[in-house]
């Protein structure tokens, strides 16, 4: 898979992924990177962390960038640099095409860990178009 598209999140999503498990496929795919281990690592992430933060798709995003340009020495001078930057552009990208990361704000209020802001029929319509748009800033920042 060279690129994710709305379709392919929509159709992951359509057999229990979260937003961040989509991210997950599709970095381990670019990356040459274990896929079933990626998936689990990622699976708590979905629906800002089930309490409407930060979106899935770019916290499942951010640790792509991680795995291709973290550290993992003392001292990391540069690295540490590079990995903050990109995460940091990721995050500026996606919010000049949705308005933000937040997951609540995405979803209109929704909120996994409120019982009060309950799920509309509607709430997960756009996340494959969310899903798309984190991995095409990824894919981005990587090249």
């Amino acid at each position: 898979m060279n690129k994710m598209t709305e379709e392919k999140a929509k159709e992951l999503m359509s057999v229990g992924y979260h937003c961040s498990q989509v991210l997950a496929y599709h970095i381990a795919d670019k990356l040459g990177l274990d896929k079933d281990e990626w998936l689990k690592i990622t699976s708590g992430l979905g629906g800002g962390c089930n309490h409407g933060d930060t979106c899935g798709a770019i916290t499942g995003a951010i640790i792509g960038l991680g795995a291709a340009y973290g550290y993992s020495e003392e001292n990391p001078g540069e690295k540490d640099d590079i990995i903050k930057g990109k995460a940091r552009r990721l995050q500026e990208l996606f919010i000049e095409k949705h308005g933000s990361v937040l997951c609540r704000d995405l979803l209109d209020g929704y909120d996994n860990a409120d019982p009060n802001r309950v799920s509309k029929d509607d709430t997960w319509a756009n996340c494959g178009k969310y899903c798309e748009d984190a991995a095409a800033i990824f894919d981005e920042l990587l090249d």
